[in-house]
């Protein structure tokens, strides 16, 4: 099974698991775009941290942003996984830009979970262009 697959999954999960590491991708050498699914799940955020990680390894700094754009507020479980998930990348992150569009409810649930999780580093954007550049500049 050298597709990701793992023998119980049935195909669904198969086509779930590939359109969810499709969202993670890299810009530059150092940055990557999460384009984050509208209802995050446990099983959702571990798909994407782990594209996140693969293309992240042998890096000992990065950068990311989040299109938080179209997503929905998280349910606890999710925000206990995205704390843990984000905890084991946390030492190598130079900043994460988060996208959050107009959405004034997204905004303040991303700035109280931005500062539960511990990012060390984050900002606030309406375009992933902008938060593109603030990951830029932090990784100069």
């Amino acid at each position: 099974m050298g597709n990701g697959q793992r023998p119980e999954e049935p195909d669904e999960a198969l086509d779930l698991r590939a359109e969810v590491r499709s969202r993670v991708r890299r810009v530059d050498d150092r940055l990557f775009l999460m384009t984050e699914v509208p209802v995050q799940t446990p099983f959702t955020l571990d798909v994407m941290f782990d594209r996140l990680e693969e293309l992240a390894a042998g890096l000992d700094r990065f950068a990311y942003v989040v299109d938080l754009s179209n997503v929905r507020r998280p349910d606890a479980a999710a925000r206990e996984k995205l704390r843990q998930r984000v905890g084991e990348v946390n030492s190598r992150l130079v900043h994460v830009g988060l996208v959050v569009g107009g959405n004034v409810v997204i905004r303040a649930v991303a700035k109280l979970a931005a500062f539960a999780i511990g990012f060390r580093s984050f900002s606030f954007h309406m375009t992933v262009d902008e938060a593109l550049e603030a990951c830029r500049n932090a990784l100069r």
